[in-house]
Formats: structure tokens, sequence, C-alpha cells
């Protein structure tokens, strides 16, 4: 005999809502910032590297070009970011952080750190990996 299916106890259920609250809380985090959770997205991969095209922002971020466009535009915009038209190839722009983002970097950090400490208060380090062991063979299983 089959299990019923019942919604609350779905994975995607119970995935969506975690990450619905975790983004939710990070952005009330980065409140004082004005920095939302897709503008800390691209915020933490310039971290990791800065001047990088929009579409390797947009694949390290599993996001499409035209939103990942719209973002960097908003950003830009908001003074978080600007483009650096590339040295060799002018079809090219490199997206880079400002002065400031660079600034606030070590104060946005801990506040996503905080926001993963709040989210998992509770939760072993070993069942943590474990979690996220299983988070990426669910990513890579529906690629």
């Amino acid at each position: 005999m089959t299990k019923n299916y019942y919604l609350d106890d779905s994975l995607g259920y119970k995935l969506f809502h975690a990450s619905r609250l975790i983004c939710s809380r990070l952005n009330q985090n980065l409140r004082d910032y004005s920095v939302t959770y897709e503008q800390w997205q691209i915020l933490s991969r310039l971290y990791e590297k800065d001047g990088q095209t929009q579409n390797q922002l947009a694949v390290k971020n599993e996001r499409d070009q035209p939103s990942v466009s719209r973002l960097i535009d908003n950003m830009i915009k908001r003074g978080l970011v600007k483009r650096v038209p590339h040295d060799t190839d002018k079809r090219i722009n490199l997206i880079y952080l400002t002065e400031e983002m660079k600034q606030v970097q070590s104060e946005l950090e801990k506040l996503a750190s905080q926001t993963i400490s709040d989210a998992s208060a509770g939760v072993s380090k070993e069942d943590l990996e474990t979690c996220l062991n299983v988070l990426d063979q669910i990513r890579e299983n529906l690629r």
C-alpha cells in the first residue's frame, strides 16, 4: 500500500517555505543597508571575485540573463555596483563593486552569517552538513 500524499510532508513544499523564510530574514537583516536577498547574491559573488561579466554572474547564481541584467541596472542606479568596459573587448562589460560596497563587505557577510545561524539554530554541525549535501544532490538530480 502506498503512502498518501500530504502537501505539508512534501520535500518541495518544505524547501520552498524554508527558503522563503530564510530570504525574508536575510532581507530583514540587510534592511539597514538597503540590500535585498537578490542583490546580496550578486554582491556575494563579486566579493568572491570582483569584475565579472553579467553572464558569469547569471550562471553562478543560476538565474536567467534578463533578470540579472535588470537587477544589475537597479544596483547601478543605487550605487552598489558599476559597469566597466572590458580592456580588450569593448562589447563586454565587467561588473565591479563600488567603494562603498567594498567598505561594508564585512558587515554584510556578518549579517548573512547571522541569518544562517538563526536558521540553523538547534541543528547539529553534522546534520547541517548532511542537509547541505542532500540539497546539493537534489540540485544535481534536477539539472
